[in-house]
């Protein structure tokens, strides 16, 4: 089973000032590759607030001779259309800024099924204080580069491969979906169209 995580940071509050772009790609389990991509906002979106760069530490500095969204969606477009299931914490976030900036530039909208590592966590770990990845990934003993992209896609596939174990999904593509939309398992509850779904259906198209 092909699993692919995505994380973006971004400049400012537009939904196309991506400026940064993760991805952490497991096959079976294991992390195959990570890359990472630091993304030149378009003309008109580029400007970086405050607030932002005290969160990922990026500025308008470092994009400079970075390529523009277009330059690599085909890279990031094929390992997420490959993929049996993508990733992402609190994933309409980014699946909003993905849509957005795909609009802006013309380009076509993709088609794959998600899950939301945030919501999900909710169901298998309700009792923690918080669902942040920050908070899960401490929950399972891993160390991240927090707000760095490409270690936050690869943070929230440990996450769901850590609440896979907890709940013995295999790594079988179909069983594994069917699982997460429908758990046998009493403290699993059903996962609602919000959390795992078609892209095209809820937010990509």
């Amino acid at each position: 089973m092909n699993m692919t995580s995505i994380d973006f940071e971004t400049a400012n509050p537009s939904r196309v000032s991506i400026c940064a772009a993760g991805l952490a790609v497991f096959d079976d389990g294991q992390l195959t590759e990570a890359p990472y991509w630091l993304v030149r906002p378009p003309k008109g979106h580029g400007w970086f607030h405050e607030i932002f760069i005290e969160c990922h530490g990026l500025t308008h500095l470092d994009v400079l001779d970075a390529p523009e969204f277009p330059a690599i969606s085909p890279e990031i477009l094929t390992r997420l259309t490959r993929a049996d299931l993508v990733i992402a914490h609190n994933a309409a976030f980014d699946i909003e800024h993905l849509r957005a900036t795909l609009d802006h530039f013309g380009l076509p909208r993709p088609d794959f099924d998600y899950i939301c590592t945030c919501q999900l966590a909710r169901h298998v770990w309700p009792d923690l204080p918080n669902h942040q990845l920050s908070t899960l990934t401490a929950n399972i003993g891993h160390q991240f580069n927090h707000h760095h992209a490409q270690s936050d896609a690869e943070a929230a596939g440990r996450v769901l491969l850590a609440m896979m174990k907890q709940v013995n999904a295999n790594w079988n593509a179909s069983r594994c979906m069917a699982f997460l939309i429908n758990p046998s398992n009493s403290a699993f509850p059903t996962i609602s169209g919000h959390i795992l779904g078609k892209a095209a259906t809820f937010l990509i198209c």
